[in-house]
């Protein structure tokens, strides 16, 4: 029982919406059934009192034959015989008209029948005694009349009129009543309706009354959660249902182009109507947490922006290294030039570790450029010495963002100006430092370009390391092929000595064998 009346509250309104459905579909058949008896009965009604109203009229040229027959027999005059002619003119009319309201009504015709025939006959007798008139023959005119052929006509109009007015009249009672039912039946559905539907429609007033308000709660929970869970303008919620769903719509829609710009790169979209007053409002919600997602996304943007730019710069030293491998002196030159126009600076230099006679050690400035220009200059700084001979014991980068004046000026056509930045970067190799590269420039260079720096002169470093690895081996194989064309060359100048030994021994022992045989001859 109580599901039954929990079901009953939940479903009033749409119950009682079928009530009135019902009482409206009722209401419509009755009336429009009522409607199509009340037309039936007023055509009815019209329908008799139209045979009663023909009726009449039949008599009625009845009384016009006479009249104008009888003017016409007392005046001579022919406008006297207009009544007669009317009564040509419009009785058969009348006739047919009243002959298909019997066939409709299927009405008995025969008294009908029979009055139409004697006053056809009564005309055509009345032609007769016009034309008695016209001759003046008075005596045979008054016989004719006294005949009184015009009662018979009446007598057999009052058979068919009296009977046949009784049933127009009946049946225009029958139709009134029906129309009185009917009407009766329309006031008592609408009572019904009315009774019925007053307490449907209240009930369906307060049942969305009910709805209204609920779903007007449902809306400030959803303006609620729209600011707790989406984005918190940080004004008053103000509970109008369209300024409700408008916000939703446009956070909705917010988010959505967010997206769609932060997709294409645009990292500079923020969020409508986010500012200093109500960003800690939108600390835990989707509003910050895309802000909190683009700005991830252009942080990776730029490292990958960075990354690429480190990379290509790499690729192009390591193209300029390749080219010049096999010319230490031009392959510091190029690689100088290349990083002082790849980081935008206005001075650069290598200095490369060397060695004199007394196996000294030294930096020697092998490669320099400066604004765009290269200078040939002969500088050497020994080891410890300055920022350079520093960096070169210590092994460890010097990064300068206020260098000191007249450390390095860096000339234009404008004049001279001290850098705003000077980078030493040691050019270590497998825990070996070969040389320092120094470069100064008017900007103050980020970390990844620092990186860059380190990374380039370690390259650097590694080329240095093999071209003078390869110069050694070459110094050794040149010392050892000269060796080995000594070796040959003496072994060929002992090979002639040997031959020549080994000829004058031949020419001895054959000066020898020459000598004893002569002395065996000059003993015999």
């Amino acid at each position: 029982m109580s599901r039954v009346i929990s079901l009953f509250k939940e479903n009033s309104i749409y119950l009682a919406i079928v009530v009135i459905f019902i009482l409206m579909v009722v209401t419509s058949i009755f009336a429009f059934r009522n409607q199509l008896v009340m037309e039936e009965t007023e055509t009815t009604v019209k329908e008799a009192e139209y045979g009663i109203r023909k009726t009449n009229e039949l008599l009625s040229w009845l009384h016009l034959t006479d009249m104008g027959v009888r003017g016409f027999a007392l005046g001579k005059t022919q406008a006297l015989l207009y009544p007669f002619e009317l009564t040509l003119a419009g009785f058969p009319s009348d006739v047919d008209s009243v002959r298909a309201l019997l066939i409709k009504q299927d009405y008995p015709a025969d008294d009908f029948e029979k009055f139409v025939s004697q006053m056809t006959q009564y005309i055509n007798f009345n032609k007769e005694l016009i034309e008695l008139a016209r001759v003046d023959s008075i005596r045979q005119f008054k016989a004719a009349m006294a005949e009184d052929r015009g009662y018979g006509v009446w007598k057999s109009y009052e058979a068919f009129s009296v009977a046949f007015r009784k049933h127009e009249q009946t049946m225009k009672r029958d139709a009134e009543a029906r129309y009185t039912n009917a009407v009766t039946g329309n006031l008592i559905i609408q009572i019904v309706l009315l009774v019925a539907g007053i307490p449907s429609l209240f009930l369906i007033y307060y049942r969305l009354r009910r709805q209204q308000s609920h779903q007007k709660q449902l809306l400030v929970n959803l303006e609620k959660n729209n600011r707790k869970f989406v984005f918190d303008p940080g004004t008053p919620i103000v509970e109008d249902t369209n300024e409700i769903l408008n916000a939703s719509i446009q956070n909705i829609k917010n988010a959505s182009e967010f997206i769609q710009k932060i997709t294409n790169s645009d990292f500079k979209v923020s969020w409508p109507g986010m500012n200093e007053d109500n960003r800690e409002l939108n600390n835990d919600n989707l509003s910050m947490t895309l802000m909190n997602m683009r700005d991830q996304m252009k942080r990776i943007q730029e490292e990958d922006r960075k990354r690429s730019w480190s990379n290509e710069g790499l690729t192009k030293l390591n193209e300029i290294i390749r080219q010049h491998q096999d010319d230490p002196k031009q392959l510091a030159d190029q690689a100088t030039r290349f990083l002082v126009r790849y980081m935008e600076a206005q001075q650069g230099g290598v200095f490369v570790l060397q060695e004199n006679e007394e196996e000294n050690q030294f930096l020697e400035l092998s490669a320099c450029y400066a604004f765009d220009k290269k200078k040939f200059v002969e500088k050497r700084v020994d080891i410890g010495e300055g920022l350079i001979g520093q960096a070169f014991m210590e092994g460890h980068t010097v990064f300068l963002k206020q260098v000191p004046n007249g450390y390095t000026h860096i000339t234009s056509g404008l004049g001279e100006a001290t850098p705003s930045c000077v980078m030493i970067v040691p050019m270590k190799y497998n825990e070996k430092t070969e040389g320092v590269f120094e470069i100064a420039g008017f900007a103050v260079w980020d970390e990844h370009q620092q990186r860059f720096v380190e990374k380039a002169t370690e390259y650097m470093a590694a080329s240095l390391s093999t071209v003078r690895s390869t110069q050694k081996m070459k110094i050794v194989l040149e010392q050892m092929q000269s060796q080995t064309q000594q070796l040959h060359a003496q072994e060929e100048e002992m090979r002639q000595n040997m031959e020549e030994l080994a000829a004058t021994n031949e020419e001895m022992k054959r000066k020898e064998a020459e000598y004893l045989k002569k002395m065996d001859d000059d003993d015999e």
